[in-house]
């Protein structure tokens, strides 16, 4: 055998032990944004790869040249990566042996039903603590404005809470209520507890209402009650909620990690 045809077997041997390019990771190559940084989109793919455990809690990550490869680009946007896996704490760094997967502490994703507002209240109220970090009345932004048909000047109490599981932040949740409604309790009453049974000591329930499920990406905010990256992706749900007589009640929003929060709806014979 001729050393040009070994070397050419021996390439192609070495091509085909290469991981292969995921579909995600090839996804993310075709669409490459401008304004993040590659570095930046190389890293939330891993996140959600760790959070979604494609990689098990003390797995080895493929090396630096290897993941270098599967995304088309340099190391050292690579490491880049790696660096702020690291500072989250998602992953560890074994000198001369790797990267690996930490085991991580936080609980099982909080899962409730969409159907029923009263059994998803319950569950989330049994299985985690609300922390308020903002309350004030203020006016609404216009968006909100509209689903309560009100004007600029008009005031709303807006709080905004994190939600914690075994100490873990696992949601944020923005509410706007109106100002006559919002006036007769405060941020005490609503530390721990829930908004849903605050309301109905006053007499308050909700009949109706819409559901928006979408996504959103974390500001530097949100990152940091979070504890996520800036720019993670964020499963974010709005409800308008309607009382008897078809008044609008609550502007509801919810922000939180997929690895921490899922919605699952039951499907019936059709």
């Amino acid at each position: 055998m001729s050393a040009t045809v070994a070397k050419k077997r021996q390439r192609k041997t070495e091509s085909a032990d290469k991981p292969k390019l995921s579909k995600g990771r090839a996804a993310l190559l075709a669409r490459r944004r401008r304004d993040i940084p590659l570095h930046h989109q190389v890293f939330l793919v891993l996140q959600d790869e760790i959070a979604e455990r494609r990689y098990a809690q003390g797995e080895p990550l493929p090396t630096e040249a290897e993941l270098a490869a599967l995304f088309g680009v340099s190391r050292v946007t690579v490491r880049s990566a790696l660096d702020t896996l690291n500072e989250l704490g998602l992953i560890e760094r074994r000198q001369g042996i790797g990267t690996f997967v930490r085991e991580l502490s936080r609980p099982e994703p909080l899962t409730v039903p969409m159907m029923d507002l009263a059994a998803r209240n319950r569950e989330i109220v049994r299985t985690t603590r609300a922390h308020v970090v903002e309350f004030d009345f203020k006016p609404a932004p216009r968006h909100i404005r509209e689903h309560f048909r009100a004007g600029p000047g008009d005031l709303f109490q807006r709080t905004v809470r994190i939600r914690y599981m075994n100490d873990w932040p696992i949601m944020q949740v923005t509410t706007y209520i109106p100002e006559a409604i919002g006036r007769q309790f405060g941020p005490d009453e609503m530390e721990g507890g829930s908004l849903y049974a605050i309301l109905q000591k006053f007499g308050i329930t909700f009949t109706s209402g819409e559901q928006i499920v979408t996504a959103a990406a974390a500001d530097p905010i949100v990152a940091a009650r979070l504890n996520v990256a800036i720019g993670a992706p964020l499963l974010k749900v709005v409800r308008i909620h309607f009382d008897s007589a078809g008044r609008p009640i609550q502007h509801f929003e919810l922000l939180a990690p997929p690895a921490t929060y899922e919605l699952r709806m039951p499907l019936k014979d059709f």
